[in-house]
């Protein structure tokens, strides 16, 4: 995940939602319980009472931003494919479930890729890793 500044210089200046009853539905959908990022599943583990001094981390960055009024382009919005709203206004592409990795809490580790062969070099220079981002269907109107 991307961090908090990068995250709010490329965030749009519209509020993700109009109220907050709107924002803890689909934080109720999306955040509390599916979502296992590592900064994420340490706030859940102190709200349950797993763990008993609360994490130095702030929470997810996502949120974050979103409190300040702006929108991710982390969250796709989904009210043209016809999602109920609010609770599926948007999809965070974030989002990591308990058996994609993410650090602690349960699941595999991610993937990392394989080491080169002892006195190789590699045939083609690795890449240096981003956010991949998902992009929205275009709407054809018939």
């Amino acid at each position: 995940m991307r961090t908090y500044d990068e995250i709010l210089s490329s965030a749009s200046d519209s509020p993700p939602f109009s109220n907050g009853t709107e924002g803890h539905g689909w934080m109720e959908n999306w955040c509390y319980a599916p979502c296992h990022q590592p900064d994420e599943l340490a706030w859940q583990r102190y709200e349950d009472g797993k763990r008993k001094t609360p994490p130095k981390l702030s929470g997810c960055p996502l949120l974050l931003v979103a409190l300040l009024g702006k929108t991710p382009v982390e969250w796709i919005d989904q009210r043209e494919q016809g999602k109920p709203y609010p609770i599926d206004r948007y999809h965070c592409i974030e989002v990591r479930g308990p058996d994609e990795g993410g650090g602690s809490g349960g699941g595999t580790n991610p993937p990392r890729p394989r080491r080169e062969p002892k006195d190789m070099d590699g045939l083609f220079d690795r890449p240096e890793r981003r956010t991949r981002m998902l992009k929205q269907q275009e709407m054809v109107l018939v």
